[in-house]
This record gives structure tokens, sequence and C-alpha cells, in this order.
């Protein structure tokens, strides 16, 4: 069988990463979204409270999602 073979540890741990850094990322877009908003809504712009608290919202949940993938990964072996 080879290394990325279906069941193997090492595709199992390829997926995990990938999926550590999609949380990752998405921490960072909705983290880029509020403070963008929050800088509008500072500067009074129309609208950019409606924009703001969603985004804070999603960042807090998405946080919250990486914190949760990241504690239920399995523990690496150097």
């Amino acid at each position: 069988m080879g290394e990325m073979e279906r069941g193997t540890q090492q595709r199992l741990e390829a997926r995990q990463r990938m999926r550590t850094l999609a949380w990752g990322a998405l921490c960072i877009l909705l983290a880029v979204w509020s403070v963008a908003w929050g800088v509008g809504a500072a500067r009074g712009t129309a609208n950019a409270w409606a924009y703001f608290i969603p985004g804070v919202a999603l960042l807090a949940l998405a946080l919250w999602a990486r914190r949760s993938a990241v504690r239920n990964s399995p523990p690496r072996h150097l």
C-alpha cells in the first residue's frame, strides 16, 4: 500500500493538517473583515456596524472551531 492510500496514517495526518490550515485561514479572513469594518464604524461609515458585529460573531465561532479542531487532533510525534 502506498503512503497516501486510504486508511494510512499519512493520509489521516494530511487531512488533519488541511483542516487546521483551513480554519486558520478562515480566522485570519474574519479578523481582517472585523478590523476593517470596525475602523469604518469608528469613522462613522454608514452601515458599518451591520457588517462589524456579524464579523466579530463569526470570528468568535471560527476561533472556537479551530481551537476544537486543534485540541481534538491526534498528538504529533517528532
